[in-house]
């Protein structure tokens, strides 16, 4: 069984547990990381943050959570811009455990539908480093269109990275799209 919770009312707890198990999994993908990153203080602190974030209408997080109790996965809709724009940024990311088990598709598909309906934007967009084969499929699977190679576009692991860029708009989405609930 999973649920997807806002990261306001997860335990900062097994978020900081999370990104500790798959630290290293997800080095490649992520900014420089101290270690404070992975404490249950600095995500108590992102938890209350994350609150405000979605209270002022800035960005909006989730955690996965399985069988009420372990964190697996995140997904984040940040960068939000209002006004003629109506767009966000996604990110996300699973415990390697729960791969093909379409947990983040479901997740994701949620999310989406969320955007284009109580969150009211027009335009979602991911990045994607080039060789992350699974997350680009993911993308496709869900309606996403590539829209083009941006060259160095984030500093990951230390190292200027490309990034393939994807958008889905709410014109193109269809809710339900045959994906079951968490």
């Amino acid at each position: 069984m999973f649920e997807l919770v806002a990261l306001h009312e997860c335990n900062p707890a097994r978020v900081a547990d999370f990104l500790t198990i798959n630290r290293d999994r997800f080095r490649p993908y992520s900014p420089t990381r101290s270690d404070n990153y992975f404490t249950r203080e600095h995500w108590k602190a992102a938890c209350r943050l994350a609150k405000v974030e979605w209270r002022e209408d800035r960005a909006y997080r989730f955690c996965i959570v399985h069988n009420n109790d372990s964190v697996i996965g995140k997904i984040d809709l940040d960068q939000i811009t209002r006004g003629p724009f109506q767009s966000a940024t996604l990110g996300y990311m699973l415990d390697r455990r729960f791969e093909g088990q379409s947990v983040m598709r479901r997740g994701l598909q949620d999310v989406i539908e969320l955007s284009f309906g109580d969150f009211n934007l027009h335009r979602v967009e991911a990045a994607i480093m080039p060789d992350n084969h699974r997350s680009r499929n993911l993308a496709g699977r869900l309606g996403f269109r590539e829209i083009g190679l941006a060259k160095n576009y984030l500093e990951l692991d230390g190292a200027w990275r490309d990034h393939v860029l994807y958008e889905i708009q709410d014109a193109w989405f269809t809710p339900g799209d045959g994906v079951d609930a968490l």
